[in-house]
């Protein structure tokens, strides 16, 4: 009997299929090819690790964002290590977001250091382990992949501090990082892909091939790579954003609930009041004569403001606003004359315009804001609870539009702002903590302001150390551009001088020793706080006392950089010299351009 005859069609699809099974074959292959070969990097946040002490347990995975950035531009997770199985009575909280939920410019005072130290002061028969799980530059679309993480590890509440990267971060508008993907599937379809060995070989080629001059280029330069991407505030890319923005945090929510853990969603703050627009642009139809006689009523307003006549600054930039009113910087200077005549009100929604229109778009918008509150209005996911930071704290602030006092500049919380955050938080985790039966009764209100200071360590020194970091920051672009950071420059020069002043005293020494001996006491087993006081004394010269508190942080984390390098200079100090060059290869191992370290050719700093 003959063989049937397959139609072309079938041909066709027999073909088709053997061509795919073909290529998943060869793409298995050569994916177990590359870990097998150590190959790339695991995207998740955590790891299972051998401790120090000889236990095995959960740390952070020091690459889990490299699969989204080039080599150079990695943005390194805060070092954290949990038992493998959560101890009874134990309540575990992750922190989600960026840098601002992350601390910067230093993470040991970020929200959940000082909620972590209000929870173990208010509680003390209860375990709390709050983990810093935010990274600088990331936005949702990898958060979401954090919190998938998080979730094995018995969470009982995820924070979530999120906003001021969905344009700027991976797969945002900008495309400094990654392209820009309008559709969620393409989005989850990059994020799987990346993932993968396989995705990150042919994105190394593709590095190569474009000679890294692609996107943000061969080295880290903070916010100074988006100079050149301006987003205009009715660039229709920005409701994507914002839809992507909310199906994440639905996400991140809904995993949570599934691992038997709430969810805090904040609003985020952001400096409307004392921080003037980065970018400004025109609207795009306004016409060559009307531009000019823009220009000619901004330019009257400025020097009337220059010269003190607020009555005239205001009737030029009135002027100028009728023929554009979509100028950032014109709407910020407008809102802050508003308050400089007592008119509140009137200001309020200028700042917030100005902060909307700004085109280099670091803050969290009024829309992106908006989205965050409109998922807890109606029914909102189970175990969603919305905290309204933006407005709780508003109020507190001067003219109730949110400034430098709980800020340090954009959008990084000051210790201040920190722990006004941690306060409207502590009284939610009290009502979860009672709701799962872990006490019985809401706890009184959490310590004050002064007390944080000690309990967290935050000393003149490490004030002005933070002083001297906003500094560098201040006098580089995109802040140079502003037309307010002459002021902030010196204000924060002032800052910085008065803590020299004050490091220089006598008595100086003895008082951070006190300190520092006070807060260790209240937390003996809080390493951030034995390796801040050990870089402190290797900083003041006294290596002998800092030796063993760097060697105690060591102990509990043996890879942190910060620890490492202060170690290994207090072994520098006193003559150690064969402990000092391991640990300070060591150190250039895990991070070889630490600006810390000493010049490998003479041992200079």
């Amino acid at each position: 009997m003959a063989a049937p005859v397959l139609s072309l069609r079938r041909k066709l699809v027999y073909a088709a299929v053997l061509s795919v099974v073909a290529t998943g074959l060869l793409l298995g292959a050569l994916e177990a090819g590359l870990r097998i070969a150590g190959y790339g990097y695991s995207p998740h946040f955590v790891r299972r690790a051998k401790l120090p002490d000889g236990e095995t347990g959960w740390r952070e995975n020091r690459w889990c964002t490299a699969p989204y950035f080039s080599p150079a531009l990695v943005r390194r997770p805060q070092a954290f290590r949990l038992p493998e199985k959560k101890a009874p009575r134990t309540y575990r909280i992750f922190v989600l977001g960026d840098s601002a939920a992350m601390g910067d410019p230093e993470p040991s005072f970020s929200i959940g250091r000082v909620l972590g130290a209000m929870l173990r002061a208010a509680y003390p028969e209860e375990r709390f382990e709050v983990v810093n799980a935010a990274v600088t530059a990331i936005n949702s679309h990898i958060e979401r992949g954090i919190a998938d993480d998080c979730a094995r590890l018995e969470p009982d509440l995820f924070i979530v501090y999120a906003g001021n990267n969905e344009v700027i971060g991976p797969f945002g508008p900008s495309g400094v990082f990654t392209p820009f993907l309008g559709s969620e599937a393409a989005v989850r379809t990059a994020v799987w892909l990346k993932g993968t060995r396989t995705g990150q070989l042919f994105s190394a080629a593709a590095r190569v091939g474009a000679g890294e001059t692609g996107g943000a280029g061969a080295d880290w330069g903070g916010m100074q790579m988006f100079l050149k991407q301006q987003i205009a505030a009715d660039d229709p890319r920005l409701a994507a954003v914002r839809e992507h923005f909310r199906e994440n945090l639905r996400a991140i929510a809904a995993t949570a609930h599934r691992a038997g853990a709430a969810t805090l969603l904040c609003t985020v703050l952001t400096n409307q009041r004392d921080f003037a627009p980065f970018m400004s642009q025109h609207r795009r139809d306004l016409s060559a004569d009307d531009l000019a006689r823009w220009q000619t009523a901004f330019a009257a307003g400025g020097a009337a403001e220059r010269s003190g006549d607020t009555a005239a600054a205001a009737q030029a930039y009135r002027a100028a606003w009728a023929i554009d009113d979509r100028y950032a910087e014109l709407a910020f200077r407008l809102g802050r004359l508003a308050l400089q005549a007592g008119r509140d009100d009137e200001a309020k929604p200028l700042l917030q315009r100005a902060l909307d229109l700004d085109t280099l778009r670091f803050r969290t918008d009024s829309t992106l804001n908006r989205t965050i509150r409109d998922l807890g209005a109606g029914t909102p996911p189970p175990g969603l609870e919305v905290v309204d930071l933006a407005s709780d704290l508003a109020p507190r602030s001067p003219h109730g539009i949110v400034g430098d006092e709980w800020l340090y500049e954009h959008v990084h919380l000051t210790f201040r702002g920190a722990y006004e955050v941690a306060g409207e938080l502590f009284s939610r985790v009290s009502a979860d903590l009672i709701r799962r039966g872990l006490v019985e009764k809401p706890a009184p209100v959490p310590f004050d302001y002064e007390a944080a200071r000690v309990r967290l360590g935050y000393t003149t020194h490490e004030q002005t150390m933070i002083a001297l970091q906003l500094l560098a920051r201040f006098r580089a672009p995109p802040f140079t551009g502003q037309s307010d950071d002459t002021q902030r420059i010196a204000a924060w020069e002032r800052r910085a001088r008065a803590g020299e002043t004050l490091l220089a005293r006598p008595d100086a020494l003895p008082t951070l020793k006190e300190i520092y001996r006070r807060a260790m006491a209240a937390a003996p087993d809080d390493w951030i706080l034995a390796r801040n006081a050990g870089g402190m004394l290797v900083a003041r010269d006294d290596a002998a006392d800092a030796l063993p508190l760097l060697r105690r942080a060591a102990a509990w984390i043996d890879d942190d950089i910060d620890t490492l390098v202060a170690l290994g200079w207090a072994h520098r100090a006193l003559g150690h010299t064969a402990e000092a060059k391991a640990v300070f290869a060591r150190a250039r191992t895990l991070e070889p351009h630490y600006p810390g370290l000493p010049d490998e050719a003479n041992g200079a700093r």
